[in-house]
């Protein structure tokens, strides 16, 4: 099949090795245009524009407005069969309409559950046990088309962001051929989404990271592997910002002390007091130092007993 392509984050990068690999004809890879990124807000290019030139030495199409006449022409002009989106950017119809089969995205979630940018994210965040990925046809809506084929996955115990966002790439890559030969041949059922099944997947932002240690022990830990590695998650003392990499949730009911207190001290790890339940933390990232372990960070700091996260 004739496809164009659309995607810019490394999640997609799986799913356009498998389009090729299977025999389709990408006549077009469109990206976003090079931005600044990291700290030294260096001018990069997306991860699927760096993959095109590097490993397929293929163009990019990189428009900076997706509603230019300009690039509709020249997407039209491709006379594509068929439109891949993943991790891209919102598209207008004049764009989703193109192709002759539509145009499909591949989405990190089993929908309706967690429409939008953090799909990932989000599951783990609210302790999800099971989560997959959805091929849908794109709509006028924000992840709201109708469904054309779904792969569940489990999300593991203590399973972070990163991992779990590999494994939908790599699971995504087996969907989406799978749907375009439904497609081909004419032999899947679309299912129309129920809305009042939504649930919205909002960006993470910054004032998340910090903890809240009236939340229960379990929810502070799954924020902690779902917010790997942006926002992460921190918390102060005395005025000093302390990352919490790594913790486990501790199935201890004493509500004594005020949630944020320090119950305990060992030579690896030291327990908090949350709303509900305590957390034993592990792994520690001081302001402008490297993540560490409790062990190594005890050798240079003091905690005691008592003091009281903010």
């Amino acid at each position: 099949m004739r496809i164009v392509f659309m995607g810019s984050s490394s999640f997609g990068i799986p799913s356009l090795e498998r389009l090729i690999a299977g025999g389709h004809n990408i006549a077009a890879i469109v990206s976003t245009p090079a931005r600044p990124q990291g700290r030294g807000r260096k001018i990069e290019d997306s991860p699927v524009s760096r993959y095109a030139y590097e490993k397929l030495k293929k163009p990019v199409i990189k428009p900076d407005d997706l509603k230019d006449g300009s690039l509709i022409r020249t997407l039209r002009e491709l006379d594509p069969q068929l439109f891949v989106v993943i991790a891209f950017r919102i598209l207008t119809e004049s764009v989703f309409s193109i192709p002759s089969f539509g145009t499909l995205n591949i989405h990190a979630s089993l929908l309706p559950r967690w429409r939008g940018p953090a799909p990932i994210q989000r599951a783990i965040e609210a302790g999800d046990k099971e989560t997959g990925v959805t091929i849908f046809r794109i709509d006028s809506g924000i992840d709201s088309g109708e469904i054309i084929l779904q792969k569940k996955a489990e999300i593991l115990e203590n399973e972070c962001a990163p991992s779990l966002y590999d494994r939908l790439s790599i699971l995504g890559a087996e969907a989406i051929l799978e749907a375009i030969e439904s497609i081909r041949l004419q032999t899947f059922s679309p299912i129309k989404q129920d809305p009042m099944l939504a649930i919205k997947a909002p960006k993470l932002t910054k004032a998340e990271a910090r903890i809240d240690w009236r939340m229960p022990a379990s929810a502070i830990f799954n924020r902690i592997r779902a917010f790997k590695p942006f926002p992460g998650t921190h918390t102060m003392l005395e005025g000093r910002r302390i990352g919490i990499e790594w913790a486990l949730p501790l199935d201890e009911e004493i509500t004594a002390l005020e949630p944020g207190t320090i119950a305990r001290v060992d030579s690896e790890s030291f327990i908090v007091q949350c709303g509900k339940g305590r957390l034993r933390i592990l792994e520690v990232k001081p302001e402008s130092k490297a993540t560490m372990s409790v062990s190594a960070f005890l050798h240079g700091h003091q905690l005691i007993k008592g003091a009281r996260f903010q």
